[in-house]
């Protein structure tokens, strides 16, 4: 078994590819000289670099536009942080999961594992709040709206991407208000009851929402 570091990719075109991390520097971006080659349209051409250092590793924001996230946190420009075993790395949309060969598990670790909050299945277009499926599901448009905020999960995403992934048969020309309407019907389905402080899906004023998970 490789003792070397990967990252298994957990959204969009390459969900599935594990990429190992055997080059002291790896490069991670759009430009076909990328050793991971994001196909991601709000990805930079060079997002980031993981960098092999002994037996860690640390990654590193190029500046980019949509930045990179670390277990829901974004970078600071040029800043790099260590890598922990089963962290989830975002590069601009795209989900990554690090994989650290020399990490002992546990049993006590083991037990501390839980389900998370909030779980979204794209194969079987199934959400899951507090490890309970939703009964009935969520409504088509619903469903599409959710998963968009949740591949972008710990990234503020604008009004007008959604319109433009959500409503793609309107080529984005969807008035604000049908956008928050259906905001609000998702929030009361994975969010019920009476608390005014949003558990999953924050508003961020005069832009548009993000998706945070416990």
């Amino acid at each position: 078994m490789s003792q070397n570091g990967r990252l298994v990719c957990l959204s969009g075109p390459n969900a599935g590819r594990e990429y190992e991390l055997s080059d002291e520097v790896t490069g991670v971006g759009r430009a076909a000289t990328s050793q991971i080659v994001l196909a991601d349209s709000f990805a930079s051409r060079q997002h980031g670099e993981i960098y092999r250092i002994d037996n860690g590793y640390q990654i590193r924001d190029l500046s980019s536009k949509n930045g990179v996230y670390v277990r829901g946190q974004r970078l600071g420009a040029d800043g790099r942080v260590w890598l922990n075993d089963g962290d989830e790395v975002q590069f601009a949309s795209t989900r990554f999961r690090f994989h650290d060969p020399s990490a002992t598990v546990t049993a006590p670790s083991l037990l501390a594992v839980r389900e998370p909050g909030l779980r979204v299945e794209m194969t079987t277009r199934q959400v899951y709040v507090d490890g309970v499926a939703l009964d009935p599901p969520l409504s088509v448009k619903q469903f599409d709206l959710l998963w968009y905020l949740y591949e972008n999960r710990g990234r503020a995403v604008s009004k007008d991407e959604i319109a433009l992934q959500v409503w793609s048969e309107s080529e984005g020309d969807t008035y604000d208000a049908n956008i928050d309407r259906m905001v609000s019907r998702v929030r009361s389905r994975i969010e019920p009851g009476e608390s005014e402080e949003a558990r999953f899906i924050t508003t961020v004023r005069g832009y548009g929402y993000q998706l945070v998970l416990e």
